[in-house]
């Protein structure tokens, strides 16, 4: 039993991490999607920038951490298409940053591209 109980709270702990993780990663995905999908009823690039960034805010902010200063959003546009990246570090006191279980480094990144509508 002393041996037992380390290792299944070492893989409870991985559980919670990765979980969390995930949780994150998707959020992020999320609000990247929704800011292509919002992005794409812009008059100009400014306008759809602007847009994009208010839909990731707004997809975020149920995040725990979330702060305007912990994303970043890019949006890049082709003749065909938009694209919206989105980046968010995970602030240093979350949960993610245990040092018990190694978790990846660096912040999550997505991206999403909708195609432009055509004329």
């Amino acid at each position: 039993m002393a041996l037992v109980l380390p290792l299944f709270l070492a893989l409870l702990m991985g559980v919670l991490v990765y979980g969390q993780y995930f949780l994150v990663a998707h959020a992020v995905q999320q609000a990247a999607n929704d800011g292509a999908r919002a992005a794409i009823v812009g008059l100009d690039a400014a306008d759809r920038r602007g847009i994009a960034e208010r839909a990731v805010d707004r997809s975020l902010s149920g995040v725990a951490g979330f702060s305007a200063r912990a994303r970043t959003v890019a949006v890049t546009e082709t003749a065909d298409a938009l694209t919206v990246a989105v980046s968010f570090s995970v602030p240093e006191d979350s949960f993610l940053r245990s040092s018990l279980v190694p978790s990846p480094a660096g912040p999550i990144r997505s991206s999403a591209t909708f195609e432009l509508p055509v004329d």
